[in-house]
């Protein structure tokens, strides 16, 4: 952190640096510095090369990516400026559907502008989860063989809209959002915590995405407000399919995204101790059990 700093004409404030969470699959520190707060952030190297997404799509998309102040691709390190507040914290119930209707806007010209890199993403090690592969990993998981032919109706009814692989973030909610601390905030989302990301279908994003109200704003579920978010999210594909048919595959979309959670927590956990396993395995086994259920 002194080193990226210094080379930056940056100093730290002399104290030490706090460390806020520590994770199976990541930890951050934080410190206080001349130029405002820091972030250093070291992830397992089982998780996605985050210091790759950001080069990349950073890239190729500036505006819609946080900043970097340095990276260290052999150990996964990176260290970054803070950003302010998240939307989750701009939000309230009242806002969180305008608010994230844009950052789902946003999120999906940076998805879009992802197709340029993605052979990139993979070759620097983000995982590629095309729906065919999220069929082949439940196969091979050796769990609930009956859901097999649910998952690869879907994953052939996907594939053929024709939508691109792109950047898939895999936990996008709006804890993982920095916003511009005004009621404007999803319309200047910059999107970030790439840990868990792959690339595959840009409609897998969606699993969590509308679950956000519900999760974090104590909402009732609404079809309603799910049709709004999906409109604003679907717009930015109507020049590749019309907006019927991509409705038409959403929910195969978010089954199969659920097969992308639980490779997601295996991979988090991989270097996780017994007691870790223990307080996390049940993540998995939700999402196991959605699988199970959806393919019903």
């Amino acid at each position: 952190m002194d080193q990226a700093l210094a080379s930056r004409g940056v100093t730290r404030v002399p104290t030490t640096p706090l460390q806020p969470r520590v994770r199976p699959w990541s930890t951050q520190l934080v410190a206080e510095t001349s130029q405002g707060r820091v972030w250093c952030k070291a992830s397992v190297p089982e998780a996605t090369s985050e210091t790759a997404v950001y080069d990349l799509l950073t890239d190729v998309a500036p505006d819609l990516m946080p900043p970097v102040w340095a990276a260290d691709p052999a150990r996964e390190w990176l260290l970054v400026p803070d950003q302010g507040t998240t939307l989750r914290e701009v939000a309230t119930a009242d806002t969180i559907v305008s608010l994230l209707s844009g950052m789902l806007r946003r999120y999906a010209r940076l998805q879009r502008a992802s197709i340029k890199v993605t052979d990139a993403l993979v070759a620097r090690g983000v995982p590629l989860l095309a729906p065919a592969d999220l069929v082949a990993a439940w196969d091979e998981l050796g769990i609930h063989p009956e859901c097999l032919p649910a998952l690869r109706a879907a994953a052939e009814r996907l594939d053929a809209v024709g939508l691109p692989l792109t950047i898939q973030h895999d936990d996008l909610h709006s804890g993982n959002v920095f916003a511009d601390g005004s009621s404007a905030g999803g319309h200047e989302a910059r999107i970030f915590d790439w840990g868990d990301a792959y690339v595959g279908n840009p409609l897998c994003s969606l699993l969590i995405a509308l679950r956000d109200p519900s999760n974090n704003f104590d909402l009732p579920d609404d079809a309603g407000r799910d049709a709004r978010l999906l409109r604003a999210y679907l717009t930015c594909w109507s020049d590749v399919a019309p907006t019927a048919e991509l409705l038409s595959v959403v929910p195969d979309a978010l089954l199969l995204a659920r097969v992308g959670r639980i490779l997601g927590w295996q991979r988090a956990l991989s270097r996780s101790t017994a007691a870790e396993r223990d307080r996390w395995r049940p993540s998995i086994t939700h999402w196991i059990a959605e699988v199970v259920a959806e393919s019903r």
